[in-house]
C-alpha cells in the first residue's frame, strides 16, 4: 500500500513539472550593469567641495585637558579623513564641545573627523563622541548631504 502511495506521488510530480514546462541548466540569471567609472566632472565636483570651508577654525581661550590616543587617517572619495579617540577626565556637551573645537583648528587641514571620547583611568569607557566637518565635501562624505553643522561639529556626549 505504502509503495502504491509512494508511485502515485511520483507520478503526481512528474505530470505537475511537465505543465510548467522545459527547464534549462544552463540558463543565464540576471546580471545588473556594471557601474561607471569615476569620471572627470565627478572628480572635479569633489575639488570643488573640498575648497568650501564650514565653520570656524579658531581655538577656544582655554581647553579642558585631553589627549589624542589613536589617530587613524584615510582617503576616499575623493576627501580626507581621520578618526580619533580622545582621552579627558572632562564631562558633559560643553567640556567636549571646547576639546572639538580644539580639535578642529589641530585637523583643519582633514575634510571630516570623527572623535570618540574616552577615559582611561576608568578603563576606556565611552562617554560620547563628535563629528567635525571641515568642508562641504566633508559634510557630504559624512551624511550631511542636505547642510553641514552650522558650526562645523556635532557633539554628542553619553547620557549619564
Amino acid at each position: 500500500m505504502a509503495a502504491l502511495a509512494l508511485l502515485a506521488a511520483f507520478a503526481f510530480v512528474l505530470l505537475w513539472r511537465v505543465g510548467e514546462g522545459p527547464v534549462s541548466a544552463l540558463e543565464t540569471p540576471y546580471v545588473r550593469a556594471a557601474p561607471g567609472i569615476f569620471d572627470q566632472e565627478q572628480r572635479e565636483a569633489s575639488e570643488d567641495l573640498a575648497e568650501i570651508r564650514v565653520g570656524s577654525f579658531e581655538r577656544p581661550e582655554e581647553v579642558p585637558g585631553y589627549e589624542v590616543l589613536d589617530e587613524r587617517a584615510a582617503e576616499a572619495d575623493g576627501g580626507h579623513s581621520a578618526q580619533l579617540v580622545v582621552d579627558t577626565r572632562s564631562r558633559g556637551r560643553e567640556d567636549f564641545t571646547l576639546i572639538t573645537r580644539d580639535l578642529k583648528a589641530r585637523y583643519s587641514g582633514y575634510d571630516v573627523v570623527s572623535v570618540e571620547f574616552t577615559d582611561t583611568s576608568e578603563v576606556l569607557d565611552y562617554h560620547g563622541g563628535a563629528i567635525i566637518v571641515n568642508t562641504a565635501l566633508g559634510a557630504r562624505n559624512a551624511g550631511f548631504y542636505y547642510a553641514p553643522p552650522s558650526e562645523g561639529y556635532y557633539v554628542r556626549p553619553v547620557d549619564q
